[in-house]
């Protein structure tokens, strides 16, 4: 009986590779001693109905599959960490939030690590995963490639999720979205305190304009050159697919931003929304997102998540 793969950490290229003692005991069976393909490696999949933890050098992740098959992927999107604890911890809480909605509506839940070194958690990166900026890939290519992974797991196939993030996730859902809008079902933010506004006179992360900047990491150690391109059309097609939810009493005002109208998250909530729906009606496009505004709820993403889960779910 071969024995489910855990554990697995791909390192990087002509440094020693890490295997499970499973994935050990598999090469020894076929006399393959440690010679197995990455490729096998990186397709292969936790066992059903338990939290798995998966590194790889590009970036890592939580990924729970339910007891029977999936139907549908959900995708979560953690806040900044907390300075005394790291990524790792934060993404973790956040997915097990979701764990007795994955069991009752058959969803696999992907919770990607967004850490300091790779995703610029808390301050490198030029906002990091916020603008969908990575050290080593880009947060977006990262999300494609997590969802590629187990999507041939569900019953569609195609490679559609549900997304929720909250704070600065909540920023990574907003602009995930509006650049790619085709691969998302539906998309949740919860009180985020930036957008990206539908406007060209604003460059990306903050509006529509064209971007291009060199993006240090490591104390300039590494750099690459970022270059973003939004289409507007993109943003009138997000409208139907996103909803908001925050706290009324989110109310801590926020640095300026360029091309941002308000100064609490609730303000900025519903003027990036009126936007955005400007637009929509513009170009003709269906659907207007709703702001929900929690009563008695400051800036929690505990207390916030059912109301997330009521838009996305129904629950």
């Amino acid at each position: 009986m071969i024995e489910p793969l855990s554990g697995l950490q791909i390192t990087r290229a002509n440094q020693p590779r890490t295997y499970s003692s499973a994935t050990r005991r598999i090469a020894a069976g076929f006399g393959l001693g440690l010679l197995l393909p990455i490729a096998y490696l990186a397709n292969a999949v936790p066992a059903q109905a338990e939290i798995r933890f998966v590194s790889t050098i590009e970036g890592d992740h939580f990924v729970y599959l339910p007891p029977q098959p999936a139907q549908r992927i959900l995708l979560v999107a953690h806040g900044t960490p907390r300075k005394d604890e790291p990524a790792k911890i934060n993404a973790r809480r956040y997915l097990k939030r979701w764990l007795k909605l994955a069991d009752r509506h058959s969803l696999i839940v992907i919770s990607p690590v967004f850490d300091e070194a790779r995703f610029g958690s808390r301050s490198q990166g030029y906002g990091g995963y916020r603008g969908l900026f990575g050290k080593h890939i880009g947060a977006d290519t990262f999300i494609d490639r997590l969802v590629g992974k187990y999507a041939r797991q569900t019953k569609s196939g195609n490679g559609r999720f549900l997304l929720y993030g909250h704070s600065a996730g909540g920023q990574f859902a907003v602009r995930y979205t509006v650049r790619y809008p085709d691969k998302v079902e539906k998309t949740v933010v919860s009180a985020s305190g930036r957008y990206s506004y539908p406007t060209t006179k604003v460059a990306w992360p903050y509006g529509a304009g064209p971007f291009r900047r060199t993006i240090s990491w490591d104390k300039g150690k590494v750099k690459n050159t970022e270059t973003v391109e939004p289409r507007l059309e993109n943003y009138a097609k997000a409208v139907p697919k996103i909803a908001i939810v925050i706290g009324a009493k989110d109310t801590k005002p926020q640095p300026e931003r360029p091309g941002h109208v308000g100064r609490t998250r609730v303000e900025l909530a519903r003027s990036w929304a009126s936007q955005m729906n400007r637009l929509a009606a513009k170009q003709k496009k269906p659907g207007r997102i709703k702001v929900t505004i929690a009563p008695g709820i400051g800036h929690d993403s505990r207390k916030l998540m059912p109301y997330a889960a009521k838009i996305l779910l129904g629950d």
